[in-house]
């Protein structure tokens, strides 16, 4: 408990003038490659029901809905679902976590209501993701994955986030994120390669329950000091590693070791989708008569050769493989739901055989694959990649980050990578005192 306590009130402590500018900067581009994946999120019907249910008093943007504000919890709520929902938020490589899924959704709507700024909410998820992500390292549940962490985590994350934001003094701020912790839900990991998509509204569910947690606190309600040990521990079978909480607290922060998802699925699938764009350049889909991959253990436990959602797909190493190597394409739109019923793909998902690498590398080589193609003439053809693309070791360039959001968001907000290329140019000084209200419409377009 004496670490989590030294966190949480080195957390409260923080002040937005006191982070280094490449801090903010990789922050910034963070909280960027989730706007543009909430906005393309928006192609889905599902996606554009849920923000249209968000109501209230318009204190928050809800991202994929031109000019449309709501309620601060409710915005959260509909901008997490869209930041999910098609795989292409940013995760956090050392653990599993998505810092800024859990943290980013909540720090927005508030920041934005309460009439902050830029550098309010760069702060608040440096802080937020820091927190969750390190309590994440800390407590590393045990594999097959049981529970998701977008359930389990969310509500910390966003809790710390809010906290941050609303700048609460340690023990209030001890207090939302512990709170938060007894908050936790029991999402099932299989959810996600069932293809159950109520699984993509747990980091929503969680950033609501960070409201919850930030308000009690505040009113004085505690949860057990040893919460992160029950929770995390004796409920969810991790063992705890409490020097994870502080070693190295203030020298390096857990949004450099963020990566940015250049595909549509599940990261742990992300090398194997890499390999297999590198195989579809040299063979043509109707020569294949056998696919066989070698898999990190992650990878390989992922293995519904039948995925009956887009949800389901996007977690499938069988169907991510044979709609990479069908359309010789590995952008976001070869992974849509009409990949599920396409007669090709489905052809090649049933000619996978999947291997578990048994004793993979260290990081960052620890998520490998190596996808082997057999052809009719008995050609074969072979690729391996250790660490995918989009990590701290291989980051996306700048280029390649902003096609990424033009592709994603060129019908919804067609001047939004241009926006974002004006932000984020590094030539230009941070305006950290720029009103995120004001920032928002900017960058997707919407009168205020």
């Amino acid at each position: 408990m004496s670490e989590a306590r030294t966190l949480l009130g080195w957390a409260a402590e923080q002040e937005t003038a006191a982070l280094p500018e490449a801090v903010l900067r990789t922050t910034l581009t963070i909280v960027c490659d989730d706007l543009a994946a909430m906005l393309g999120a928006h192609a889905e019907r599902e996606v554009r029901t849920v923000s249209g249910q968000a109501g209230g008093p318009g204190e928050a943007t809800v991202v994929g809905l031109p000019g449309t504000r709501a309620e601060r919890r409710a915005a959260a709520f509909a901008n997490a679902i869209a930041a999910n929902w098609t795989e292409l938020d940013g995760g956090y490589r050392p653990a599993t976590c998505h810092g800024s899924l859990y943290t980013l959704p909540a720090a927005l709507a508030e920041v934005e209501a309460t009439g902050g700024t830029l550098g309010d909410l760069l702060a608040a998820v440096v802080v937020g993701y820091e927190v969750v992500a390190r309590i994440a390292r800390a407590y590393r549940p045990p594999l097959p994955l049981v529970l998701h962490p977008h359930a389990t985590l969310s509500p910390i994350g966003a809790a710390a986030a809010i906290a941050a934001a609303r700048r609460l003094p340690p023990d209030q701020f001890t207090r939302s994120v512990l709170g938060a912790a007894s908050m936790s839900l029991t999402g099932p990991f299989a959810h996600a390669t069932e293809g159950a998509t109520v699984r993509n509204a747990w980091a929503a569910a969680g950033a609501q329950l960070g409201f919850v947690a930030a308000d009690v606190a505040v009113a004085g309600l505690t949860a057990s000091p040893t919460v992160l040990d029950e929770v995390f521990g004796r409920v969810g079978g991790a063992t705890p590693q409490p020097h994870q909480l502080t070693d190295g607290l203030g020298e390096r922060y857990a949004v450099q070791d963020g990566y940015q998802k250049p595909y549509a699925c599940c990261q742990y699938l992300h090398s194997s989708v890499e390999a297999a764009a590198r195989v579809a350049q040299e063979v043509h889909p109707s020569a294949i008569s056998a696919i066989s991959v070698l898999a990190h253990p992650l990878a390989a436990a992922l293995r519904n050769a039948e995925p009956r959602t887009s949800l389901a797909g996007r977690f499938s190493l069988p169907h991510a493989v044979a709609t990479v190597l069908s359309a010789r394409d590995a952008s976001a739109g070869a992974f849509a739901a009409s990949s599920l019923e396409d007669p090709d793909v489905a052809r090649l998902r049933a000619l996978v055989t999947i291997e578990e690498w048994a004793d993979p590398p260290r990081p960052p080589h620890d998520r490998p694959s190596r996808v082997q193609v057999t052809l009719t003439d008995g050609r074969v053809v072979e690729e391996t990649v250790l660490s995918a693309a989009g990590g701290p070791d291989r980051p996306l360039s700048r280029e390649q980050l902003l096609a990424k959001y033009a592709t994603l968001t060129g019908e919804l907000r067609p001047g939004f990578a241009e926006r974002v290329r004006t932000l984020t140019d590094p030539a230009r000084a941070l305006d950290l005192d720029l009103k995120l209200g004001t920032l928002l419409d900017d960058l997707l377009g919407g009168p205020r």
